[in-house]
């Protein structure tokens, strides 16, 4: 079948598309853009023009959710539309309990919760090839990443991201560790770069403002590439890998290395595990952290990796009933360097669990394509809890639901498909881009 033949570019063969349907798209990939990017652009705003503080920060927030529910909610069928209003429900139910237990509401931990739903409905309402535009985006990230290493002064009096988490976060620029430079916190780190050793230059953040989620935004390039490359022409991969190259050394990602690296080995073994067991993947992950840290004998914590992966392993072991059931919210606000543990202290351990079960049975993604990306993302995500919560934010959380509300919707609007009840075996390479019927 022509549809199954290896390097076949998706979307090659597809219906004619309206000038409706592309300005529909468009707009989807507007919001996508500006739901990682906003704080970019307000940066911006507040260096150029006025400062901003955190309420047009939240309000921009607001309205990228806004766009997301409006823009795809309608898009859904009735089961998928009931297993997402059941989900929000739930939230809010679990909200309203811990509000009756302890007369505490933060809306961090409903937003964090809220996310994935509004970019799983916008995923699922996108209806042009997802590589080219997860290719788009990677060029984006990597234009403004040279613009910033080529002239990182003039980044910083462009975006001046110092001034903008000042204003809009509450930090002090006493806090910053290089105070002659407006570039972010964590710009230039004390000691020696990973990547490009012997050299002065700054960690690149691009539209990210933050270097750190350029390191997740690499995760997921590295992951989407991976999972969809038998779509893809050899010169487009090759173009990829020189792009993740690139922006791991602009980066100087310690997590993002390890990851890609970890990702590249198990990606084969990733493709065939079936995806109802991805929940079986993030334990396997939190127990290789655990088993790590024993086996190094690390004892204390200290700003590297293994030191991470101990403050996670430490913080698990003294967490209270009342942080187990989310009811310490304040507690919450300690662990941002285990991912974990937040999660577990701000949702409480039902939710995580609840989580995990519905990720690994509700949501079901066809094609050998979809079922590697999933659990590329549980392995990502998992390996990050150990680390960081830095998958709670919409700029690295964004992008991954976008891509599991795509593949979730596409037997709905992909007429060539084989029928959802269809064995995964049986749909193995599925064009991620709308087909003409009878050709696949």
């Amino acid at each position: 079948m022509r549809g199954d033949r290896p390097g076949r570019r998706p979307g090659r063969e597809e219906l004619p598309v309206t000038t409706a349907e592309r300005f529909r798209n468009l707009i989807i990939e507007t919001v996508l853009l500006v739901g990682i990017g906003y704080n970019f652009l307000l940066a911006i705003l507040n260096a150029q023009v006025a400062a901003v503080g955190p309420t047009m920060a939240y309000l921009a927030e607001l309205l990228v959710y806004a766009a997301c529910f409006g823009l795809g909610i309608w898009s859904l069928d009735r089961q998928k539309t009931a297993i997402v209003l059941t989900g929000i429900g739930l939230i809010v139910l679990a909200s309203l309990l811990r509000f009756v237990v302890v007369w505490q509401v933060d809306p961090k931990f409903v937003r964090d919760a809220i996310i994935p739903f509004a970019f799983l409905v916008l995923g699922a309402a996108y209806r042009g090839p997802l590589p080219a535009l997860v290719m788009r985006l990677a060029i984006v990230v990597a234009i403004v990443a040279v613009f910033e290493i080529a002239a990182p002064q003039s980044y910083g009096d462009v975006v001046n991201p110092k001034s903008y988490f000042v204003n809009t976060r509450g930090a002090t620029e006493e806090g910053f560790w290089n105070e002659d430079s407006n570039l972010y916190i964590s710009a230039t780190r004390p000691g020696e770069r990973n990547w490009l050793p012997g050299t002065d230059l700054a960690r690149a953040s691009s539209i990210f403002v933050e270097p750190i989620t350029m390191g997740n935004f690499i995760i997921f390039f590295c992951a989407a590439m991976l999972a969809f490359r038998h779509g893809l022409s050899w010169i487009r991969l090759a173009f990829s890998l020189v792009l993740i190259v690139f922006l791991l050394g602009a980066s100087d990602s310690r997590l993002a290395t390890g990851t890609c690296l970890m990702m590249l080995l198990l990606v084969p073994l990733l493709r065939r595990i079936d995806q109802r067991l991805s929940f079986v993947i993030f334990f396997l992950v939190l127990l290789a952290g655990w088993l790590l840290v024993e086996l190094a004998r690390v004892d204390h914590y200290e700003d590297t990796m293994i030191g991470r992966i101990f403050f996670t392993v430490d913080s698990m072991r003294h967490l209270s009933p009342a942080e187990w059931f989310g009811l310490d919210p304040a507690s919450a606000y300690r662990y941002f360097d285990s991912g974990i543990a937040y999660f577990i202290a701000s949702q409480s351990v039902v939710v995580v669990l609840a989580f995990l079960l519905a990720y690994s049975f509700l949501l079901i993604l066809r094609s050998s394509d979809g079922q590697a990306f999933k659990n590329l993302f549980m392995f990502a995500f998992a390996l990050s809890l150990l680390v960081s919560n830095g998958y709670f934010s919409v700029k690295t959380a964004a992008l991954w639901w976008f891509v599991c509300g795509y593949l979730w919707q596409q037997p709905a609007f992909l007429p060539t498909l084989v029928p959802a009840t269809a064995p995964l075996r049986e749909d193995r390479r599925l064009p991620l881009g709308p087909s003409r019927p009878g050709t696949a």
